[in-house]
């Protein structure tokens, strides 16, 4: 899909029909409608690809607090100060705000086809293979929460396993015995890289897993986010396994329940 240009039918002699199309445009793209000239109202449940297999994608898009279709609501088209009978003040307002708008519009194309895009889930080459397999029926049917879920626990997991950590620690302080300054698996060579490696670790431990092992997202953008969370543990055991892949002490399968309840 191009990237498609509008710009808005104005008051007096630039309302042509080249403009009201392009108008038209716009509110496909995000999901709004005009009402009899009273300006734009949001139509949230309006998919701008109609029978397109993506269309329940674009939801992000059409719905009313998105971001891009609150800026195009909200735009301003007249002046805030002007004389009356002196139509250059709205003229140039007008002109003024075209490319701000044409670049509005421009985000919510690239929003819609980043949300349609019909690509495979996932490339199994990618990920690491034992988080691959212990995610693979999530991934078949396309239950992104429990992706999510399952891929912070499955690597929580396998942290602990192969460090030797007890079984009933967790989170934080899992990944400080581990990567920390006393940990035995620290990671980088250097300070500022082995401290990397720990808050990254941390911050899947904290502010991905506490969130998607204990509640359930309800979010336009699940897939996008579980794939998301997926690929940083991935890379998490991909470096552990390549620094100290000969210095773990269990490699057994990993567990399928959450230790933490």
């Amino acid at each position: 899909m191009g990237r498609s240009r509008y710009v808005p039918a104005a008051a007096g002699t630039e309302a042509t029909g080249a403009n009201q199309a392009t108008r038209g445009l716009g509110a496909r793209l995000l999901g709004v409608r005009q009402p009899d000239g009273r300006g734009y109202e949001v139509s949230p449940n309006k998919s701008p690809r109609g029978s397109d297999p993506g269309a329940a994608s674009t939801a992000a898009v059409a719905g009313q607090h998105h971001h891009i279709t609150e800026r195009f609501v909200n735009t301003k088209w007249t002046p805030s100060m002007y004389t009356l009978g002196d139509t250059s003040a709205f003229s140039a307002t007008f002109r003024a705000t075209i490319p701000e708008v044409q670049g509005i519009l421009d985000a919510a194309v690239a929003e819609i086809e980043l949300l349609a895009d019909e690509a495979p889930v996932a490339d199994e080459s990618g990920v690491d293979a034992e988080l691959w397999e212990h995610i693979a029926p999530e991934l078949q049917a396309e239950a992104w929460g429990k992706v999510a879920s399952q891929a912070v626990i499955f690597t929580e997991d396998r942290i602990r396993k192969w460090a030797g950590r007890p079984v009933g620690e967790v989170g934080k302080d899992l990944v400080v015995a581990t990567f920390g300054k006393s940990g035995q698996f620290q990671m980088g060579q250097t300070e500022g890289e082995t401290q990397g490696w720990q808050l990254f670790a941390q911050g899947i431990a904290q502010a991905l897993r506490n969130v998607d092992a204990h509640r359930i997202q309800d979010r336009p953008d699940h897939k996008r986010y579980a794939l998301g969370l997926v690929g940083a543990c991935s890379l998490l055991l991909t470096q552990m396994r390549y620094e100290h892949g000969n210095r773990f002490r269990d490699t057994s399968p990993a567990a399928t329940d959450d230790p933490r309840g």
